[in-house]
């Protein structure tokens, strides 16, 4: 469907028939999802969004930067987490494993979130370019709001990165209301 042609998101919501917006945003996993966004204390919606636009749900993704898995965790923060939660035997291909990727995954953008005060969109800017460049721009710049800040990102990928996001957290929340 991203490859038709069609721009789904110029269009009502309305206007297109829920089941292509089902398809689009699509809910894998989505017990162990929730599950492990509720224990990191995380909207799932964001966490789905966040794995959308990641790896579009493909749990064996591996990015051109050695990125794994569905939440494209770096094969040494996966390490890392391993070891603080006391996993035994880790290794790399378990990023592979679905399961695995969400319990690390989960704990790891609960972490950066933590480390920026909570604010999604400087959490969601340092999951993709880094907390360094992300500093730097937050120091660097008088924003008048945090809309503004996400328009300000100079690198255009995280820039739009953190836009898509947003967006298809408000696509999931309309299609999956929670009960």
């Amino acid at each position: 469907m991203k490859h038709s042609g069609i721009s789904f998101f110029a269009l009502p919501m309305d206007q297109v028939p829920e089941v292509y917006w089902r398809l689009l945003f699509p809910q894998p996993y989505w017990s162990e999802l929730v599950a492990n966004s509720g224990e990191n204390g995380l909207d799932p919606y964001l966490v789905a969004s966040l794995i959308r636009q990641e790896s579009e749900f493909n749990a064996g993704a591996v990015s051109r930067a050695n990125a794994y898995g569905l939440m494209q965790l770096l094969p040494s923060v996966g390490k890392s987490l391993a070891k603080k939660e006391k996993m035994k035997g880790f290794t790399t291909a378990q990023l592979l494993n679905p399961s695995v990727n969400l319990r690390l995954g989960t704990i790891n953008l609960r972490q950066v979130l933590d480390r920026f005060g909570g604010q999604q969109e400087y959490a969601l800017a340092a999951y993709n370019a880094g907390d360094v460049p992300v500093r730097q721009w937050m120091s660097s710049g008088d924003y008048k709001d945090i809309a503004e800040y996400v328009e300000s990102i100079p690198y255009t990928e995280t820039r739009e990165y953190v836009q898509a996001i947003l967006r298809n957290r408000q696509m999931y929340k309309a299609l999956y209301p929670a009960r």
